[in-house]
């Protein structure tokens, strides 16, 4: 399988489909019940559906967010609340239903859930057997599985715990396809741990070489990285919490929340930057603005207004995802070794932009070069 860029859907998912389908971004797209209630997965064209894979999302299983509820077999609703010492009741049930509404759609693959659970339980592996692996198992019979699993960073960051991880997921001989994602906390937008990103470039390659397809979740522009290892599929999404994994977007919130100011993502600079320096950066500082830049007719359009577009607008957000789609073809065609350098380029590039921008035009925190360092020092992995 090549290199795959598929949508992380979530709030506002037609712009997702829309760019699937309109503009041929992305291979296909990871369906987010959080955020599509169950007649719209349904009115879904049938290979829209085909290209894509329905993530259950149970990894909280008492959320009471209103369009997972809209799920009969989503586990809050299938027992009528939620407990972790009776839903073994209806597991079953509950794994059945869910296989058969994913069959029923004729997605890529069948996808098995798993729990978030925050602590390194010594039962861990059990736990997640218990909760849902092995009834999903025993009713899908032999047909090919993606299974779905959400870790703490401090998983990946031991190696101990990546060999238990790896053992764990290769023993189950139905799973081919691991879909993974990650929770590392940080109050930056970016990652901005080299570490951290070694240690994943490490785990991400000991899943390949198993011969398991690998398909990573929630990820920022830090999946670019992923494709130095191998031909995953990397994620993009809208808004914020599709480009990181927490257990927050789950919980129901009292009240509304302030947005957040626009950004636009930059690809010669391999960020996102608030709107307003972006247009500081175009107006004061154009020969710069010219190797930032990547031009699209949605980013044309937002720059040519007089008003500044809200968070809340599709322009940027589609924007982004012709630039994705763009690194993703350049890294698509060329070997792993020619990925790694061209990467380390990219991201020395951003380096010099970030210099020559230091001095003339500050930028407000996120949309600084603190993730640069990191990366290029992850690049160094192998």
């Amino acid at each position: 399988m090549p290199l795959g860029l598929l949508h992380q859907v979530g709030h506002n998912a037609n712009w997702n489909i829309e760019s699937f389908l309109s503009e041929r971004c992305g291979d296909g797209l990871v369906l987010s019940p959080l955020h599509q209630a169950l007649p719209t997965i349904e009115k879904l064209a049938p290979a829209t559906r085909a290209a894509s894979l329905f993530d259950p999302q149970f990894y909280l299983p008492n959320s009471r967010k209103r369009k997972l509820l809209s799920y009969p077999f989503f586990p809050e609703q299938a027992s009528g609340g939620f407990q972790t010492g009776t839903f073994a009741e209806h597991s079953s049930q509950v794994a059945q239903a869910c296989v058969d509404f994913q069959i029923d759609q004729g997605f890529r693959k069948i996808v098995v859930p798993t729990r978030f659970l925050k602590e390194m339980y010594p039962e861990y592996f059990q736990m997640q057997e218990e909760f849902s692996v092995n009834p999903f198992l025993a009713v899908a019979g032999n047909r090919p599985l993606c299974l779905s699993l959400a870790v703490k960073a401090s998983m990946i960051r031991h190696a101990s715990w990546r060999r238990m991880l790896l053992d764990w997921i290769t023993h189950f001989h139905q799973v081919d396809e691991l879909y993974l994602m990650y929770e590392f906390e940080r109050d930056t937008k970016q990652v901005q741990d080299a570490d951290f990103l070694r240690e994943t470039l490490r785990f991400f390659r000991e899943v390949m070489g198993t011969g398991l397809q690998l398909t990573i979740g929630y990820t920022n522009t830090e999946g670019l990285l992923y494709s130095a290892i191998g031909d995953p599929n990397i994620t993009m999404g809208a808004f914020e919490n599709t480009r990181i994994f927490s257990e927050d977007k789950f919980v129901e919130s009292d009240g509304a929340v302030r947005g957040p100011k626009a950004r636009i993502y930059l690809a010669g600079l391999l960020n996102w930057v608030q709107f307003e320096d972006a247009q500081r950066i175009r107006t004061l500082a154009p020969e710069i603005w010219r190797q930032v830049y990547h031009p699209t007719e949605w980013a044309e359009n937002a720059l040519s207004q007089a008003v500044e577009p809200t968070f809340n607008q599709p322009a940027l957000y589609k924007h982004y995802f012709l630039n994705m789609q763009a690194h993703v073809n350049e890294l698509r065609a060329m070997s792993l070794d020619e990925r790694r350098s061209m990467l380390k380029r990219r991201v020395a590039h951003a380096q010099r932009m970030y210099q020559a921008l230091e001095s003339r035009l500050p930028l407000e925190r996120h949309g600084r070069n603190g993730h640069l360092a990191s990366w290029a020092e992850a690049l160094e992995t192998f």
